[in-house]
């Protein structure tokens, strides 16, 4: 029999079909079940509120957003700039120069950062950290002798100027430091100790350490000739040699005097150099030095000990 005569001689009515009308309902509310398969979270009713810094940012670079490839950033310098981008075009931006309110932040087109650890190197003294691709000019920096870029405060104490707090200790450290009482204790220690001017060559030649001196010196001379010229009485002077371990000779000239006051004082004017012990060569310098201080008209007495040629400096002195 075929199967359409089996369907002709067998005809099945809708009744004989059993119908279940009780279907299973899922155990997850379709509401959550669609949202389980949504790919994204619908958006928040509020926006988070940019910081001051980001403020500044898009106030210089308006029209731009962040970058939607920010997770590709592999150099380190990234840690230290803002990932931004404009239709096709994607720049890395400084964020030191944000922060310190730069009113024209450097900026350098993303492809390829050596311009950006240029000038974190050069304008912020950002080395490279360890193991990391140096700058052009860091590299050029180390490989000349005695050239390197002496370490910072940010250097020396491992600071990351990024870190509000770390930045405030820097920056604090920074304005605490005066650099001409700095360079005056340290003249003063030089001298005290009869140090070589070569002992600072890591930070300032022994030249500069020599003018400093020089200038140091002129100050204080300008001191004593203000004070010697409102001394109200006679200035009295006393000077005697030695020879020191080098071999040189060496006189000290010292007066003695009283201030505007009434206060007796005594300074020491000179230690020049003589090369012959001669009357006649030490009083050529102890005239010198008693004029080089605007004494020669109120000299009252000397005090010499008795050997000849006290005598005889005395006598040219004098003279002249």
């Amino acid at each position: 029999m075929s199967a359409s005569e089996f369907l002709e001689s067998s005809p099945i009515s809708i009744d004989d079909v059993p119908i279940d009308f009780e279907l299973p309902v899922p155990s997850t509310p379709a509401s959550s079940a669609e949202s389980s398969l949504t790919p994204f979270s619908p958006p928040p009713t509020t926006l988070p509120t940019p910081d001051k810094y980001d403020t500044r940012l898009w106030g210089h670079f308006p029209g731009w957003v962040w970058s939607e490839r920010s997770k590709d950033n592999y150099s380190w310098a990234w840690e230290y700039g803002y990932d931004i981008q404009h239709d096709d075009e994607r720049r890395w931006v400084c964020k030191p120069c944000i922060q310190k309110n730069d009113p024209r932040p450097k900026n350098f087109v993303a492809i390829g950062l050596q311009n950006a650890l240029n000038h974190l190197y050069k304008d912020h003294g950002i080395s490279a950290p360890d193991n990391k691709t140096k700058s052009g000019l860091q590299k050029k920096a180390e490989e000349k002798p005695g050239s390197k870029r002496p370490r910072s405060i940010v250097d020396i104490w491992k600071l990351d100027p990024l870190r509000p707090r770390e930045q405030a200790i820097a920056n604090s450290m920074i304005r605490g430091f005066n650099r001409n009482h700095f360079q005056r204790l340290l003249i003063e220690w030089i001298v005290d100790t009869n140090q070589p001017f070569s002992i600072t060559n890591a930070n300032i030649s022994d030249t500069t350490v020599r003018a400093l001196i020089n200038s140091e010196f002129k100050k204080h001379k300008a001191r004593v000739i203000e004070a010697l010229r409102k001394s109200p009485g006679l200035i009295h002077v006393s000077f005697d040699g030695w020879r020191a371990r080098n071999r040189h000779s060496l006189y000290g000239i010292v007066c003695f005097f009283r201030d505007e006051n009434s206060k007796p004082h005594k300074v020491a004017l000179g230690v020049p150099e003589v090369r012959r012990h001669s009357g006649n060569n030490i009083a050529t310098e102890v005239l010198y030095t008693i004029e080089a201080f605007g004494i020669e008209e109120n000299i009252g007495y000397f005090t010499l000990d008795n050997a000849e040629w006290a005598r005889t400096t005395h006598s040219t002195y004098k003279k002249s």
